[in-house]
């Protein structure tokens, strides 16, 4: 770790009982190419969290000429938690924004992903497997001049990440608890009683996050109602050409399998029920089995060719929204302020998104400081970033919740959930809420997936309104 990045901490005791001593600052970071006539010290940022949106807004901020360090409690830990969490999906938005933020991290990424936004998507009935409704992410993508989605390891996300923004940034063993907000600085407080003094603290802490909990006092997150397996598995579905990703609905549980590349798949199994639950020991798949018997041959062919040792159970929660994200100097990013149901793929993305625009705020008030000659407002700073994402991820929020609502009460047919007349079901008679729910969402879903994927994309300065060439349809005529 370079010692002129985090030089002589000391304990926030000191601070208090010492007003005149003064912190010493991290070093000043320089980004390449940064213009000479910022002759004023850039505002220093603060990252507690070394995840996907901490190390995004570290670059977009380290690319912007500001002095900015992460602090990680334990980054093999964040490698463990990619490999516990599995592939994540990085939709059009997302990969806009990083375009936007770093074109050559971007390609990066775009490279080291299997898109899937070429192929089918959709809903599919779980017993049958056929289709219910399908998704178009490409053409809103295209439309748009943006890359299409691909899914990639978090694991292979955050290493490139945490490359780009270097070792000299980000300080390892370190976990932000507490901080002191004294109107003029942010004092961040580690575990082991050192600090560290900036002009913001962001709390990037993911969903249990401690800053949150300094901001706003505890709260508890809100459990989902399903418990969630997951697991990957060497397995090549014979339509792999043509589909990329499947919801199977069904009563009370929904399976979710996706092509990762590499000749892998990756599925998610939800179920409901209290949270806490606890499996015998390699006794999951044997549970699956029997929670998604009868369903058709898509999903159970993929739990069957899942090694035992690869399936992981967690149960799912999130936060209710609020229009609050910060105080003074402080704010919240990602998990820690909006952590949401995995359900649209857009938890992650929207912690990009939130990372590209407070990096994109932060600087511009830096700008503004030298043309009034003043010092650099960071608390209107941060308030315009919260004004600018705060309805966007309250509405993809309550999108992820009632995706899950809708996936999870799906009544294919006449007999499900109607106990001892559910013998009827085997005659494959269509729920009326079936068909009722599939023309809403033919009419409202190609709207929702414009919006969703199209981000905001008129303000992505630096990236050119192009789709990749390489992105081009698997298939024609598919929707």
């Amino acid at each position: 770790m370079s010692s002129n990045v985090l030089h002589n901490p000391i304990h926030l005791s000191t601070t208090r009982t010492h007003p005149q001593f003064r912190l010493k600052k991290p070093g000043r970071i320089r980004a390449a190419g940064e213009s000479s006539s910022r002759a004023a010290p850039p505002p220093r940022v603060l990252v507690a969290g070394g995840g996907i949106g901490g190390l995004v807004l570290a670059l977009a901020a380290k690319r912007k000429g500001l002095d900015v360090v992460v602090f990680e409690k334990n980054m093999s830990a964040v490698r463990g938690e990619g490999q516990y969490r599995g592939p994540i999906q990085i939709q059009s938005n997302a990969l806009a924004a990083l375009e936007a933020i770093d074109m050559d991290v971007a390609e990066e990424v775009i490279a080291a992903g299997c898109i899937t936004g070429n192929r089918l998507n959709g809903l599919v009935d779980g017993l049958s497997g056929s289709w219910y409704v399908k998704f178009d992410t490409f053409t809103p993508a295209a439309e748009r001049g943006l890359p299409v989605t691909r899914v990639i390891s978090r694991m292979t996300l955050q290493q490139i990440l945490a490359r780009a923004v270097g070792s000299d940034i980000i300080l390892n063993e370190s976990n932000v608890v507490d901080f002191v907000d004294n109107g003029q600085k942010v004092i961040a407080k580690l575990d082991n009683g050192k600090c560290y003094e900036g002009d913001v603290l962001v709390g990037a802490d993911g969903i249990w996050s401690k800053v949150r909990t300094n901001l706003f006092g505890p709260t508890e997150a809100e459990y989902s109602g399903y418990t969630c397996y997951t697991g990957i598995a060497d397995f090549i579905p014979a339509d792999i050409a043509t589909v990329g990703y499947r919801v199977f609905l069904g009563s009370k549980q929904y399976f979710v399998s996706s092509d990762v590349g590499g000749g892998k798949m990756q599925w998610y199994a939800f179920h409901k029920e209290s949270p806490g639950g606890v499996d015998i020991p390699y006794g999951k798949k044997e549970r699956l089995l029997e929670l998604f018997e009868g369903w058709c041959d898509n999903v159970i062919e993929l739990l069957t060719a899942t090694d035992e040792d690869a399936i992981l159970r967690r149960d799912i929660y999130d936060r209710n929204p609020t229009f609050t994200w910060g105080k003074g100097r402080v704010t919240l990013l990602g998990d820690s302020v909006h952590a949401m149901q995995p359900n649209l793929g857009q938890g992650g993305c929207m912690a990009i998104e939130d990372g590209h625009q407070l990096a994109e705020e932060l600087d511009k008030a830096w700008k503004q400081s030298f043309e009034s000659q003043s010092a650099v407002d960071i608390v209107s700073s941060l308030k315009r970033y919260e004004d600018a994402r705060k309805v966007r991820v309250a509405i993809i929020h309550g999108s992820a919740r009632m995706a899950a609502y809708m996936a999870s009460t799906y009544k294919g047919y006449l007999g499900v959930g109607l106990g001892p007349l559910s013998f009827i079901t085997k005659y494959r008679i269509p729920h009326p809420g079936r068909i009722a729910g599939g023309i809403m969402l033919e009419i409202a879903m190609p709207s929702m997936l414009s919006w969703v994927l199209g981000g905001n994309r008129s303000k992505l300065e630096g990236r050119a309104p192009h789709c990749r060439i390489s992105d081009k349809r698997s298939i024609t005529n598919m929707y």
